[in-house]
């Protein structure tokens, strides 16, 4: 089909539906951080995949990857996060040219006490709402269109789980 063709209407009806979920979700998840940490969701993002880390230390290249922000936009997260106390940035010993950031013990205290709500409320707006066949739809489908935009996030990821094989229902 030459580039010059609208959308189909399945296609703009998927287009449509694509783009109300990136926008709104991270809305309702914005509003839950912010009345239970006062963080927006890219801080807790970037917090929580330091928790992550190992020794909770990361380059802060790999954190803008991995938290799925510009590196521009990481750099006014962190400088945010590093003014409550919850990370903090320290050049590389064996590479001065690059920095590590680092999430204290305080960022650690609160990434602990908000994941297991996080985690619920991710699965009340998303996974509630799928089978698990249709869980497993989901990751590929994100990862055939994230890959191609950027690899990198995508091999920053843990390894894929095995196949649980059947197609039982997570919803709630």
């Amino acid at each position: 089909m030459p580039d010059s063709e609208p959308l189909t209407p399945q296609q703009d009806r998927s287009w449509t539906l694509l783009v109300g979920v990136m926008m709104w979700l991270p809305v309702e998840l914005d509003a839950y951080l912010e009345d239970a940490v006062d963080l927006s969701h890219a801080e807790y993002q970037t917090l929580r995949c330091l928790s992550l880390g190992q020794d909770r230390e990361v380059h802060m290249t790999r954190l803008a990857t991995t938290a799925s922000v510009t590196p521009s936009h990481l750099s006014r997260i962190v400088g945010r996060l590093e003014k409550r106390n919850l990370l903090e940035r320290s050049s590389d010993p064996k590479d001065a040219r690059r920095t590590l950031a680092r999430l204290t013990e305080t960022g650690a205290e609160m990434v602990a006490r908000v994941e297991p709500g996080y985690a619920a409320e991710v699965r009340r707006l998303v996974f509630s709402h799928l089978t698990a066949a249709q869980a497993h739809q989901l990751e590929d489908l994100a990862e055939a269109l994230l890959t191609p935009l950027r690899s990198d996030c995508v091999a920053a990821l843990p390894p894929r789980e095995p196949s649980r094989g059947g197609d039982g229902d997570v919803r709630a």
